[in-house]
């Protein structure tokens, strides 16, 4: 029984981070709707990342957080790195472009749903018959707002669908990510994904006919929102969710993007006003409830075993993996 409760206060901390952290991402869908129309998509893209891993690079200059790669395969990682944050970002950015903020913040409640069915074949991690039907039925969410929202052009059917997309993207990258997490630190990961997000966009942006625009460094209009898709939604989010999935199960880990969708269609409607119509009511309704479906315990018992049965990976401050009591038992 000590054991156990133990084992939960050591939950606590993984549970909270990812919570922070989908709140986080919740709300970066109302400066991203900022900022799409006052710079290209390629620029956002190399400003954001640039300034996410300058100043994580300081960080680790000064050696406020380390990292270290040594004995370490990076290969693999910045395969994955490749997945989130470029494809991830790329799809969203031009999603975002098309689709308004509460449509991408309803859409990405696909993605536990996503982490789930990609856990089976790639880690392993089979559902219930529960877990199945509340696929379908969050899925039939989505399949409805987008079939409602259809009537008002194409152009909008085409960002939903790369919203889709990216969300795909970030599922795959959850389930890979947590693959890793017994190699590599939460700060080692988010280096990586900083650091490829840098030089990939920016050599994006380096050989496609558009420059770089340096006008907008003095821009406070671009200026504020690109430091918060920066700094809190780039850097410390993937800090947050890296953490809650070296200590948690992908499934679990993707839940917490549920608080994501509710933040972000808030936020559309109170500070954007964009519009929030009965069809997105309904399909918000049937996504949230298959996603509780899919995460619900089949019984107590079960979800007392489900809490002894995650073992805590633990990094020392130099990146290194330590040894828990609970792993040496």
């Amino acid at each position: 029984m000590k054991s156990t409760l133990t084992t939960r206060t050591n939950m606590t901390l993984p549970i909270l981070s990812g919570v922070l952290g989908s709140i986080i991402a919740g709300l970066s869908f109302l400066f991203l709707k900022q900022v799409v129309d006052a710079a290209s998509l390629l620029n956002i893209l190399a400003y954001r990342f640039s300034i996410a891993f300058l100043f994580m690079f300081v960080l680790v200059l000064f050696k406020v957080i380390k990292v270290n790669y040594r004995n370490k395969r990076i290969l693999p990682l910045l395969l994955a790195s490749l997945l989130q944050p470029v494809l991830a970002f790329t799809l969203q950015l031009y999603g975002m472009k098309y689709a308004t903020a509460s449509e991408a913040g309803l859409i990405t409640a696909l993605f536990p749903i996503m982490v789930l069915i990609l856990s089976a074949f790639l880690l392993k991690e089979y559902t219930s018959l529960l877990q199945k039907i509340s696929i379908l039925f969050s899925v039939a969410g989505v399949l409805y707002i987008g079939v409602m929202k259809g009537v008002d052009g194409e152009a909008n059917m085409i960002g939903m669908t790369l919203i889709v997309l990216s969300t795909l993207a970030m599922a795959l990258f959850s389930v890979f990510a947590r693959k890793y997490s017994t190699t590599f630190s939460p700060m080692e990961m988010t280096f990586m994904m900083m650091f490829v997000g840098m030089l990939m966009f920016n050599l994006i942006l380096f050989i496609s006919p558009e420059k770089i625009d340096f006008a907008l460094a003095t821009d406070m209009s671009f200026l504020g929102p690109i430091l918060y898709l920066s700094i809190p939604s780039t850097f410390f989010t993937a800090i947050l969710t890296n953490y809650s999935l070296s200590k948690l199960s992908a499934s679990r880990s993707g839940v917490f993007m549920n608080l994501t969708t509710i933040v972000s269609v808030l936020a559309g409607v109170l500070i954007l006003h964009e519009p929030f119509y009965f069809y997105h009511f309904i399909g918000m309704l049937f996504i949230i409830g298959g996603v509780i479906g899919v995460n619900m315990p089949k019984h107590k018992r079960k979800q007392k075993k489900e809490w002894t049965e995650v073992t805590p990976q633990v990094y020392a401050s130099n990146g290194e993996l330590e040894v828990t009591s609970s792993s040496k038992k």
